[in-house]
This record gives C-alpha cells, structure tokens and sequence, in this order.
C-alpha cells in the first residue's frame, strides 16, 4: 500500500466518532426532551452518544452522557466586520459557502490550525470597517446581479408632419433600414403625414436572477459531480463535525443487499475490512482530490487499483454500526479533509442515479 493511502487511512482512523461529554441522571418525570432543552443539545444527540435503540425508553436513576457545549468567546479582531455563531452539525465547508468565503480565509482570521470547530464558537468571517445597517442594505443591493430580457413586439407608427425615417427610427432605437424592410418601403423611401408604418418596438425586462438559477447555471457549466450512492434510502445519521459529536459523513438506511454505486469515475485505492470501525469498506480517488468512503458494506464487489465509472456497481448494502438497520455509511473527502455529502449530493428527485 502506497504512503498517500496510509495517511489516508490513518486520518479515518484518528477522526473517528469523539466526544466530549458529561453525565445526568434521569430524574422521575423527565423525558429525552427535557433533558435535551435542559442542556442545549439535541434528542438526537444524546441517543447517539448513549447508543439508544428504539423506542429510547429512560429510567429515573439511569446514567446518560450528555454533549459538553462550551461557548466560546467573541475572537478579539478589531478588524472583523462579521461573526458567526456556530450551530450544530455546522462545518467550515458550510460555513464558508453560507458567506461565500473561502475556508482558508476563516481559518486565517479566527487562528485555527484545523478544521475542528465547537458549536457556540464564535468565529470572524469578514475584513473590514463595521458599517450601519443601512449602508449594508445599499451594498447588498448593488451586489444582487440583474439580467435582461430583451423581447419584440410589432407597433404601429402614425406618421406626422415634419417627420422622416431618421427621426421614426430614433425614436424607437431601430434602424431605418428595418423600417424599410418591414413595410417594404421602395425607393427613394417617401413617407406621409397620416401614414402608418409597422415597427419592430425592442422591449427590455430587467429580471433578478435567483440563487436557484445561479446554482443551476454553475451545474450545466460543471459535468463533475456525485450521485446517491443507493437509488433509494432514508439519511438517520447526518455529517457533524464539532468538538462535542464527529460523524464525518452520513449514515443511509436501506433494505438489505441493495446495490451500492460509485459516486463518481474513479480508482479504488482500498477495498477490504482492515478498519473495524467501518466495517467492509470501499476508498475511492476522484478527480480534483475528491475521495469517496463507503463503509459497513455486506459484499465488496471491488478490488485495490481498479477503475469505476459513475454508477457502477461496487458492493452490496450490510448492517449500519453492526445492528439491525441496513445500508450505507457514505463520506466525501476534499484533500483528505471531510466534506458534509449533503451539500454535495443532488437533492432527492433532482437527478435521477
């Protein structure tokens, strides 16, 4: 195995589901919910980290581990024209996509030296002289892009004393020779008080462009892109990647032996069950230094060195976390660095896999 793999495969290791916590004992009366409300964390959350099984029933005198959050103070940058509070299963990716900066923009103003970030921290996101609302607006308003919709539309012209073709077609930004040639005028081209001539009257819409069609234009321009690693399935575990909870992809539930596609062409750089934590699991390279991460897999149907295509077939769904449900647990990675699939992957009936 290759060095760039090892490393790999070790940063899966090393980021693998940690936790910050404390404890709680259940009281008589209490309830997952007000446990949760009681300690600003999620439901989700505690049965998570207390590996709960259904139907989450607790009892007065039961021990539960519930996620330490720690509010970070206000980083102290005189220069920061704009914080940002973070919320959980937040990331930087989509932090830095919610303001349209780069992460290594983020990470140089507030000082990290990862990606690891807590929820409650408070991170600086912009540069610059703090403004007043109302300057703010008029920048926002300058910023949005506007597009023009140019349309035509045959009107009638009635002629009037003094009034020549120049002057006509001035009036109605057209040239004089579409005049002619649309009211087939012959030569030398007179016309008279009380004559109608047919003009082509240009019609400009100005037209805001929606964050939905933006994204689409930036689709149509980029051909790279993932699909679902399953046709069909339900996310019960999304990415998070905080100081208090880690689970740096998502878990896709299933039917049992349902194929597992891959998500884009690519090399397999490992296929095997070395890392007990995943299960069976499938590496695959991506162009532009994507890597894809397919664990708990029934069947692997792959090999090390091997090339897939976008939708081939590269194992079978199996056990999630080795209990009852079925799927897929599913990881994107940019640089070595994990990437929230979520914002990634087409929206459920977007683009068919």
């Amino acid at each position: 195995m290759k060095l760039g793999i090892k490393a790999f495969l070790l940063s899966l290791i090393i980021t693998i589901f940690t936790y910050a916590y404390t404890y709680h004992t259940v009281r008589s009366g209490e309830s997952l919910a007000l446990i949760a409300k009681k300690y600003g964390v999620s439901v989700q959350e505690i049965i998570k980290l207390n590996n709960l099984k259904k139907p989450y029933i607790i009892r007065p005198g039961e021990k539960l581990k519930i996620p330490s959050k720690k509010v970070a103070k206000k980083p102290r940058n005189n220069s920061c024209s704009l914080y940002h509070k973070v919320k959980p299963g937040e990331s930087l990716i989509t932090i830095a996509k919610k303001y349209h900066v780069w992460v290594k923009d983020i990470k140089r103003l507030n000082k990290l030296n990862s990606n690891v970030i807590r929820v409650g921290q408070v991170l600086c996101i912009k540069e610059g002289k703090a403004v007043s609302k109302n300057k703010n607006r008029k920048k926002s308003s300058k910023k949005v892009k506007i597009k023009k919709e140019i349309t035509t539309k045959i009107v009638y012209h009635k002629v009037r004393p003094g009034e020549n073709l120049s002057l006509i077609a001035q009036k109605y930004n057209t040239s004089i020779r579409e005049i002619i040639k649309l009211n087939n005028l012959k030569k030398p081209y007179i016309i008279k008080p009380g004559q109608k001539l047919k003009i082509k009257k240009k019609i400009v819409k100005l037209k805001r462009i929606t964050e939905e069609e933006k994204a689409k234009t930036v689709k149509k321009s980029m051909p790279f892109g993932f699909i679902w690693p399953v046709d069909k399935g339900e996310v019960i575990a999304k990415f998070v990647n905080s100081t208090t909870l880690r689970h740096l992809g998502i878990d896709i539930k299933t039917d049992c032996s349902v194929p597992i596609k891959a998500a884009e062409n690519g090399k397999v750089i490992y296929a095997g069950d070395s890392i007990k934590a995943y299960g069976n699991l499938v590496i695959i390279k991506h162009p532009n230094r994507y890597n894809t991460v397919y664990g708990h897999i029934g069947k692997i149907m792959v090999k090390d060195g091997q090339y897939v295509k976008k939708g081939d077939i590269i194992g079978f769904t199996g056990k999630l976390n080795n209990g009852n449900d079925c799927g897929v647990y599913f990881e994107i990675r940019k640089n070595a660095s994990p990437v929230d699939p979520l914002v990634l992957l087409p929206k459920k009936g977007e683009v068919k896999n």
